[in-house]
This record gives C-alpha cells, sequence and structure tokens, in this order.
C-alpha cells in the first residue's frame, strides 16, 4: 500500500511539473523588467499575447521547453513572436550563471524600432537578422556570430531618397564582437568594422566614397571628412554607448 501511495505522489508530481500554468510561473518567478499578458499554457508549452522587456514590444508569444538542454546545465525554450511590425523565431537557453544564449535566431524588424535614436532622427529601413549565436550577459551583447543586413536604408539628413542596402558579418574576437560592414546595392561604397567591447561601447570605422549613382547632396557632405585618398575613398569614424 506504501508503495501505490508512493507511486500515486511520484505521478502527481510529474503530472503538476508538465502541466504547471505558465501564469502562474510568471506571477511568481518573473522579473519586474520583463511584462507579459494574455498568457495561456504551460511553463513548458506555452503561449502570451503580447510582452514587453527592455523596451521592446513583442506580440504572438510562443515558447516550447528543450529537455535536452538541460544536460548540459541550461533551461532553453524554442521560442517566436512577432514585433510591432516582423517576426522572430529563436532557440532561447539560460545558463547556471545568468548568460542568455540565443541560437539560431531569425528575424526581420523594422529599423526605426531598434533604438529609440533612429525614430528621433528619421532613419528608416528593414533589418534582417540571422544569427547563428547571440550571447547576452548582463544586459549586453558578449558574443555573436552571424549576419545582419540592413534594406532600403534611408536617412534624410544625408538624401531625400533610399540609399540601399549593407551587410554586417560578426564574429567574437579577443578585443569583442567584431562585425565587418559592406555596402551591397547602395549609392555610396561602404567598407568598414564595428567593434563592440563587454561595456557595451562600441567604435563604427571604415571609408566611404561617391558612386556615379551618388546624389549630389551626398556628395557635398562626403567633402566634410576630408581629403579623398588616390581611390576616392574617404575615412570616417563613429563611437558611442549602447
Amino acid at each position: 500500500m506504501k508503495r501505490l501511495i508512493a507511486a500515486g505522489i511520484f505521478v502527481f508530481l510529474i503530472v503538476l511539473i508538465a502541466t504547471f500554468p505558465a501564469r502562474v510561473a510568471y506571477n511568481w518567478f518573473a522579473p519586474p523588467e520583463i511584462q507579459l499578458s494574455g498568457i495561456s499554457g504551460s511553463i513548458w508549452n506555452g503561449t502570451a499575447s503580447e510582452g514587453k522587456t527592455a523596451g521592446a514590444y513583442i506580440q504572438n508569444l510562443a515558447w516550447q521547453f528543450q529537455p535536452g538542454a538541460l544536460l548540459g546545465g541550461k533551461l532553453a525554450f524554442t521560442a517566436s513572436g512577432n514585433p510591432a511590425a516582423g517576426t522572430m523565431t529563436t532557440d532561447v537557453a539560460l545558463g547556471m550563471n545568468g548568460d542568455l544564449t540565443l541560437s539560431d535566431f531569425v528575424g526581420s524588424v523594422p529599423l526605426d524600432l531598434v533604438h529609440q535614436s533612429f525614430q528621433q532622427s528619421g532613419i528608416r529601413g528593414d533589418v534582417l537578422l540571422q544569427l547563428d549565436t547571440l550571447v547576452i550577459k548582463d544586459g549586453l551583447p558578449s558574443e555573436a556570430l552571424g549576419t545582419i543586413t540592413v534594406t532600403d536604408f534611408f536617412a534624410p539628413m544625408l538624401s531625400t531618397s533610399e540609399i540601399g542596402d549593407f551587410r554586417a558579418d560578426f564574429q567574437t574576437t579577443d578585443s569583442g564582437i567584431v562585425g565587418n560592414v559592406e555596402d551591397m546595392s547602395a549609392v555610396i561604397d561602404v567598407t568598414g568594422t564595428i567593434t563592440l567591447t563587454q561595456n557595451g561601447s562600441y567604435t563604427f570605422i571604415g571609408n566611404v566614397g561617391a558612386t556615379a549613382e551618388t546624389p549630389r547632396s551626398i556628395t557635398d557632405q562626403l567633402r566634410f571628412l576630408g581629403s579623398a585618398d588616390e581611390r576616392g575613398q574617404r575615412q570616417f569614424r563613429f563611437e558611442g554607448q549602447l
């Protein structure tokens, strides 16, 4: 009889864990910076109608638990959602040290939703993300491998029409996350390197030159970068903090 009772308690606990409501888990454990609503399903396989964290708004959130990741000491889920415009899917893993790892991260989002400064300056475009790995540590990217493409880039301070498409291939080095940038189909010729350090500071150093398709408004502004070299290229540098 005792064995039957013990077996019954064990089965009950398994069922309780497997079906533990996501809404209850959110109310108990979620940090205040994560805001979800319309939660349904379990903590292992559930959905939320909308959510907000770090200023990012996402709709139609869905997640599914990946039990195999526990063998590596991580709590992992396959997750998907829709920003205000666009889509995102990724495998999310939370390590014992608190690091958040995004794998097979594929998504698209308008550029002006990426950072508030883009909205304020009128900069627009579409961001396409194809990242094999992105590790977030203490709220900042610490590792990255993959490609980010910006299409139909528009900056009103440079031109009244779209400037074109650009691509950055990212990898992690001893100096931080490094992205090699180049134009794909644009009215200007651009090559450069973005470096993001562990403390969130970044630099973007490169060369830019006019082409036969460069509008006069951009050509005039390029002269403020100094004298061009023998290839018609001028150096530029931007730096800041995330």
